[in-house]
């Protein structure tokens, strides 16, 4: 019998071929494929499970707005339903990037020039806590201008060439 690193390591290798050719055919040139990147086959620390993750398992940490790291409940802005409390603050990046996104928006806020900002910070399992897969800052600033700006177009005092 074979030990079962030996088979989760073909499961794996079956799977990431798999997952590269569909990409192919769905015009990917190039494709990342990671099959549960946390696995470490050398020690044999592996995650059985079909999604790599705890959410099958009804761990997911979704809570509700008391226990989010901002409170609120934004449902036309991006939202983390992850919980914050009692993470692990070393390696848990729901509790990290939710704090870190919250803190790089309201840094920028707090310049006069911007009116709003939101930052979406996102995980890659595997990854170190320092390389997110994604990290976006969008920020609202200077549309208290646009009156004003107009004036200035139709005075031709603005030069667009």
């Amino acid at each position: 019998m074979l030990p079962i690193s030996m088979i989760t390591w073909a499961k794996r290798r079956r799977s990431k071929d798999w997952c590269g050719k569909l990409a192919g055919q769905h015009g990917f040139r190039t494709a990342e494929i990671a099959i549960n990147a946390a696995d470490h086959l050398p020690t044999g620390a592996v995650y059985l499970t079909v999604t790599g993750t705890s959410a099958e398992a009804g761990d997911d940490g979704e809570v509700g707005r008391g226990n989010r790291v901002n409170a609120l409940i934004t449902p036309c802005r991006p939202m983390s339903l992850e919980a914050a409390a009692g993470k692990n603050p070393v390696t848990h990046v729901g509790k990290i990037y939710n704090t870190l996104a919250r803190d790089i928006a309201a840094a920028l806020t707090r310049m006069p020039e911007t009116a709003a900002a939101q930052c979406t910070m996102v995980s890659r399992i595997g990854a170190p806590v320092s390389s997110p897969a994604l990290a976006q800052v969008v920020v609202v600033d200077q549309l208290s201008r646009a009156p004003k700006l107009i004036d200035d177009f139709v005075a031709g005092t603005i030069a667009v060439f």
